[in-house]
């Protein structure tokens, strides 16, 4: 996503993923996280897979934000998670709608739904379950103002740690 207002998809989806990282870090479970970057890098598709499938990951959690096609702003907002359609266990859709009823009910965010995303390398060639969250539009002025908040950044890392130890308590 280019920059919306002097913001960067990738800065914003890092940060989220570093509020989440505290959570983990501070979690008494036994769970055992890999992050495909926790700085300004930005690893290949083919590495950011890789890491999942090699390390046999139970799962593989992307974070991203969203924007209108064109790339204009626009009063299209909500979340969306995509998940593997040829995904035939049907783990990966029941993880995308963990994600999805937590962010909602974390942030208050409208509902686009979870949609297929078979087309997107990351998610048709994971072996774990995969998520792949669009958080919010960037594209919307209201929510670039709140994905912009460290506080919205919480609530929402707070929903994907509450995502992934449900999945992880119900398999």
């Amino acid at each position: 996503v280019q920059a919306k207002m002097g913001v960067n998809e990738k800065d914003l989806n890092l940060a989220i993923v570093l509020e989440l990282k505290k959570l983990f870090d501070r979690c008494d479970k036994n769970i055992g996280v890999y992050y495909t970057r926790t700085n300004d890098s930005n690893p290949s598709f083919e590495n950011r897979v890789g890491l999942a499938n090699e390390s046999e990951a139970d799962l593989f959690l992307s974070v991203h934000n969203n924007s209108t096609a064109s790339g204009r702003m626009s009063s299209i907002n909500g979340t969306e998670v995509m998940y593997e359609g040829g995904d035939t266990t049907g783990e990966s859709k029941a993880f995308a709608n963990i994600c999805l009823k937590h962010l909602l009910s974390e942030l208050g965010s409208n509902s686009k739904g979870t949609v297929v995303g078979d087309e997107v390398y990351i998610i048709r060639m994971s072996e774990p379950p995969v998520a792949l969250v669009e958080v919010g539009f960037m594209t919307n002025q209201k929510e670039l103002e709140a994905l912009l908040d460290s506080e919205y950044q919480r609530k929402a890392a707070q929903a994907l740690y509450d995502s992934v130890l449900e999945y992880l308590n119900e398999n």
